[in-house]
């Protein structure tokens, strides 16, 4: 018996507003020929998912490669990250913590909550605004022959983010896997095609997954943000009125060093860290 032939209906990119998908994303709209020669054409439509708690240098890059793009470029959000956050609940209500905050108790045993926000905020509504432009109708099941594409922007280094989507409708794909690019061959393509402009490591503002190097980087290009990172670090432990504390087992903190963040990055930077290596970014859509 011949199974059902599959179709695919829409073709999007998943746009982290990183290196890796940035480039992917210009690459695209270029109709690069190995891009083509291995099956990638123009994809539907480029989506970012907006926490609402961005450092403003990656939506002046969103508002900049939108006029790049001869695709459309779309954002969507669940909710507004930093309101859910300050209250201690999800974007469906729910009091809980879903942004991976390192934690510290009375006896000294260390731990880490576990990250959610990616799903709650990045993954969820990129799907379900997908879904909904494919075709998909609220409350029904997607069509059974009826298949969606969702191209994400890892790079041959990263290969063990690569994860089969959770969605039976769709089949991820990684182009620059397939073009054998490396996210420093992206670095490289861009420094020469666009001479002069900067890429930004795309992840939201308190996001505890930077490297010392990430917020020193977010410290020298956009230091209302740093600074606002730091109160936060300091609001988790010393507000008289905090949620989110009622809902931990610990002393919660940015950083993995269980310090507070302004000190930690304080100290590296006396120790002259240098900022032209990087350590990975997060898995995952939020970097890429």
């Amino acid at each position: 018996m011949v199974a059902d032939a599959k179709t695919v209906v829409y073709r999007a990119l998943s746009l982290g507003a990183g290196v890796q998908s940035s480039v992917l994303a210009l690459l695209l709209s270029r109709s690069d020929p190995q891009l083509l020669k291995r099956g990638y054409s123009k994809p539907d439509v480029a989506i970012f998912a907006d926490t609402g708690w961005e450092p403003e240098y990656v939506y002046l890059h969103l508002d900049w490669l939108e006029n790049q793009l001869d695709f459309p470029l779309i954002r969507v959000s669940s909710g507004d990250l930093r309101a859910n956050l300050r209250q201690g609940r999800t974007v469906s209500g729910h009091r809980f913590v879903d942004v991976p905050l390192f934690t510290v108790d009375e006896n000294g045993k260390k731990g880490m909550l576990r990250r959610q926000c990616t799903n709650h905020y990045k993954i969820a509504p990129i799907y379900r605004k997908v879904r909904s432009l494919a075709g998909g109708r609220r409350g029904r099941r997607f069509p059974k022959n009826n298949r969606v594409e969702m191209w994400l922007g890892i790079s041959r280094d990263e290969v063990g983010r690569m994860k089969a989507s959770r969605e039976s409708w769709v089949d991820h794909r990684w182009p620059l896997v397939d073009l054998g690019m490396t996210r420093r061959d992206c670095v490289e393509w861009f420094s020469v095609e666009y001479s002069g402009r900067r890429l930004p490591r795309s992840a939201c503002v308190i996001c505890p997954y930077r490297s010392d190097e990430h917020w020193l980087e977010l410290k020298r290009r956009e230091p209302d943000s740093y600074n606002e990172a730091v109160r936060f670090d300091r609001w988790l432990r010393n507000s008289t009125k905090n949620p989110i504390r009622e809902l931990l087992n610990g002393r919660p903190y940015l950083h993995a060093a269980r310090r507070p963040l302004g000190t930690v990055i304080a100290d590296r930077e006396a120790q002259g860290v240098d900022l032209n290596h990087f350590n990975e970014e997060c898995e995952g859509l939020c970097g890429t």
